[in-house]
């Protein structure tokens, strides 16, 4: 039997839209950008930065697809149902989820950690990835075998990281939930999926790199990855958009890191 590739648009988004949570963000827009080369209309959150938010629209806008974009806070989980279905009932269907948000946080070791930053943590990032779930989920549903998941974790969910475990905690409980939407809801055709982003050149990761560690311990963060160099935002975006199309029909509850091996 002859193996087809889709080229050029996928079919899968041939109508209705796909949400990006964070789309503002360095990696946020690169993924906008690659889901609207493969032909989706785009609906990108942000939390207060309007200009980079309207960067991405035009991003994608720039493909001849739709796009637009709003302030939300995905820790309120009734404003963010009431946008969800505000853009499920103006674009007729959203095919695809993508979760790519997460709190600003600072490399800190577990003692020096407060009850508050924890709780604060926990509740913009797992509490958060939940909600959207929540929102979401009727919709994909709505058209069997058309909905798809993938949040942004982090490839240190693979091994206790020191001084980041407010970023690996909740992205571990990310992916134990988008696990279990795999695991409960593929008898409707949803799959749900993670990429999880080493030390990528763009968001929280560069921010951390470039005013938290001296120069000279970045250069031995690099020199342990095996590849010797920093993630790019366009690296992620192609692993997001390969695992919301057509091509990864057949995946779901996976987690892939995207870390030029820094898990080894």
């Amino acid at each position: 039997m002859a193996i087809q590739l889709t080229q050029g648009p996928d079919p899968r988004y041939s109508l209705g839209t796909a949400i990006v949570i964070g789309g503002s963000g360095g990696i946020g827009q690169a993924i906008c950008e690659a889901l609207a080369r493969d032909g989706s209309n785009v609906v990108l959150t942000y939390r207060r930065n309007k200009a980079r938010a309207d960067e991405a629209v035009a991003k994608v806008q720039a493909f001849g697809r739709k796009a637009e974009a709003k302030p939300i806070s995905v820790e309120n989980a009734e404003e963010l149902k009431a946008f969800v279905d505000d853009v499920a009932a103006r674009y007729g269907h959203i095919h695809s989820v993508v979760y790519a948000a997460g709190p600003e946080i600072h490399m800190k070791r577990i003692n020096q950690l407060t009850p508050a930053e924890w709780a604060s943590a926990i509740n913009a990032d797992v509490n958060g990835c939940f909600n959207l779930v929540w929102a979401t989920l009727p919709h994909l549903k709505a058209v069997p075998g058309s909905g798809a998941f993938v949040a942004l974790i982090t490839a240190a969910v693979e091994r206790v990281p020191s001084q980041d475990i407010l970023s690996a905690s909740p992205k571990a409980a990310i992916e134990m939930l988008i696990r279990g939407v795999a695991k409960e809801e593929g008898r409707y055709g949803i799959r749900a999926n993670c990429v999880g982003p080493g030390w990528v050149n763009a968001g929280l990761g560069k921010a951390v790199l470039d005013n938290e560690f001296p120069p000279e311990h970045v250069e031995r963060i690099k020199k342990s990855i095996p590849l010797r160099k920093f993630g790019e935002p366009e690296d992620l975006a192609e692993a997001v958009a390969f695992l919301l199309s057509s091509r990864a029909k057949f995946i779901t509850g996976q987690s892939l890191a995207v870390d030029g091996g820094g898990q080894l």
